[in-house]
């Protein structure tokens, strides 16, 4: 009975509370000035800088990442057309979504990452709290403009993207996923 109560009390608390999102993004801002992270996955790592144009959006990724949630998850989504998906699959998504932050400049081009979202019930378009996508043609992923938020780039490494791309894939569903952790580099 202990070591139960001793593993749930170690756990860090990933969610925050659906009702007051913003308020905690803004005053925990602070708390994660960082804006650049490193994926690390068997086909090599690749580095993303992230905009301090989308304050809430990098804030939340930021602490994640330090908080340990994007440690062993997986690109489990290879959009053919467009990019790779990642994160926080289903039964692994926070209680909570992080508002709209639609920058004009921050377009969905090749080597941006942006946050996915829910249509069921979202008519604000707020991204989902844990699941991306990295953006892998620009020409296919024009349609995402102002429908995702876009809120960094890719800096070094684009060539793991590439090779992850062209992992065999069945109905978008990568056959061998590519694994990933995050960790921040400054």
């Amino acid at each position: 009975m202990f070591l139960g109560l001793f593993l749930v009390s170690c756990q860090e608390n990933w969610n925050i509370d659906p009702l007051r999102v913003k308020e905690f993004l803004i005053k925990e801002s602070k708390n994660y000035p960082e804006r650049m992270v490193e994926f690390e996955t068997r086909l090599g790592n690749f580095q993303i800088e992230l905009s301090n144009k989308t304050p809430l959006t990098t804030t939340n990724f930021i602490r994640l990442v330090k908080l340990g949630y994007f440690k062993d998850r997986y690109f489990y989504r290879n959009i053919y057309d467009s990019g790779m998906q990642g994160g926080g699959e289903y039964k692994d998504r926070l209680d909570y979504l992080v508002p709209a932050e639609y920058v004009d400049e921050l377009r969905p081009v090749r080597g941006t990452i942006a946050m996915a979202r829910y249509d069921e019930g979202n008519p604000e378009k707020a991204s989902s709290s844990t699941e991306f996508f990295i953006v892998t043609d620009t020409e296919e992923a024009k349609r995402y403009y102002n429908n995702y938020v876009v809120f960094g780039k890719v800096i070094s490494g684009i060539s793991v993207l590439d090779s992850m791309k062209k992992q065999r894939s069945f109905f978008e569903k990568p056959v061998v996923p590519v694994k990933f952790s995050i960790k921040v580099v400054r």
